[in-house]
């Protein structure tokens, strides 16, 4: 059965000071305001700025799970209230952010950010202020070996072995790669290579784009003219991701388009019109064929904020709702305790089961990922064969 969903327009401080901050991270006390009766959630992202609409997706998110929480009665009797700090997409804001909420604000508790560099500053704060700390992105190396980090979204690593899979699936002999010039983007086009050569597809060409341009003929047009039986699409998350999408189609190419999460966004017909409707993205959200739970969430963004949610937004609902049933599961609202009891959580979520071990503390794998596609601006699942 086919379910669709309507889209819209889409680091250092005194070791004394350090010392005695720590002290007050760790301690066994409820953080709470002062009548008692909530717990207190940091976010930091980035919610101005240039990358501020991935904060603020993500935020709305959040938003979704704590009107949810609340609703329900909060955790163990009390409601969630979040304090946010912006970093407008600044690392040394993203550092100043989380020792302003690990110190003045004493949450044991971090949600974010979401962008790379950033997470990969902050994480380390989190085991020197003994704040649990849950992450938004999707390279879970930043925070394996940590005892306070956690990572919600699925790793990039597995979204480029499911677009091989996919593939492969489509009878694909030989592929072309465009992907973003970022670390993200270069990290799959590294890996959807290394996917693509045990799997015995050919890699025929391998394209990087500006992200912050808007002419993408160059690269479409390389790669169509080798002719491959399909082109992935490894994209950096913003209106760049469908322009390029809509080169591709404009070429004339008639072969697989296989694009990463990011094509899965609502907005992607706002840009790419009908173009939209000849990619098949591998997404952790199944927007075409959603559960009770999935529709759940995506119902209750599409009421709040009048559009459809993006993977961004369900990773970061994902990440608040594990965050309560870790509170509902401690001895103490701090953050030691907060951080094992996440890690033997094994929660299941609407993106896949979020399983971590000593070694481990990042998303869920491939099989999590689902196909995904438009008709007409609505998602659907795409035909089989």
């Amino acid at each position: 059965m086919r379910v669709a969903m309507r889209r819209h327009a889409a680091i250092a401080v005194m070791t004394a000071l350090a010392v005695s901050v720590t002290a007050c991270g760790s301690s066994g006390s409820d953080t709470s305001d002062a009548s008692g009766d909530t717990y207190t959630i940091g976010f930091l992202n980035s919610m101005t700025g240039a990358v501020s609409a991935v904060g603020q997706q993500e935020q709305r998110g959040l938003q979704v799970a704590v009107d949810e929480i609340n609703a329900a009665g909060g955790v163990k009797g009390r409601k969630i209230k979040v304090k946010t700090e912006d970093d407008q997409g600044s690392v040394n804001l993203t550092t100043a952010g989380f020792k302003k909420l690990a110190t003045d604000e004493k949450v044991p508790v971090v949600i974010g950010p979401g962008i790379t560099a950033n997470a990969m500053a902050s994480a380390p704060l989190a085991e020197q202020y003994g704040v649990t700390q849950v992450l938004l992105v999707a390279q879970p190396h930043i925070a394996n070996g940590k005892k306070h980090v956690y990572g919600v979204p699925l790793p990039g690593k597995a979204n480029s072995q499911a677009m091989v899979e996919y593939a492969k699936s489509q009878n694909a002999e030989t592929a072309a790669i465009i992907w973003g010039n970022t670390p993200y983007g270069q990290e799959g086009n590294k890996d959807i290579t290394a996917f693509a050569k045990d799997a015995g597809i050919e890699i025929v060409s391998s394209e990087g784009f500006d992200t912050g341009k808007f002419d993408f003929t160059s690269q479409a047009s390389k790669s169509a003219a080798k002719k491959p039986d399909a082109v992935f699409l490894y994209g950096g998350g913003g209106s760049a991701d469908s322009l390029l999408l809509k080169a591709m189609v404009d070429t004339g190419y008639d072969g697989k388009i296989i694009g990463d999460l990011a094509y899965s966004t609502p907005t992607v017909p706002d840009t790419a019109g009908a173009a939209a409707d000849r990619v098949v993205s591998l997404t952790p959200v199944n927007y075409g064929e959603p559960d009770a739970e999935t529709k759940k969430f995506l119902d209750a963004y599409k009421a709040k904020y009048n559009e459809g949610a993006s993977v961004l937004s369900a990773y970061a609902y994902v990440a608040m709702k594990m965050v309560a049933a870790g509170i509902e599961k401690a001895d103490a609202f701090e953050g030691k305790a907060l951080a094992e009891a996440i890690q033997s959580l094994n929660f299941e979520s609407i993106i896949g089961k979020l399983a971590y071990t000593d070694e481990y503390h990042g998303g869920p794998n491939a099989d999590a990922f689902k196909p995904v596609t438009f008709k007409d601006g609505e998602f659907t699942v795409p035909d089989q064969g």
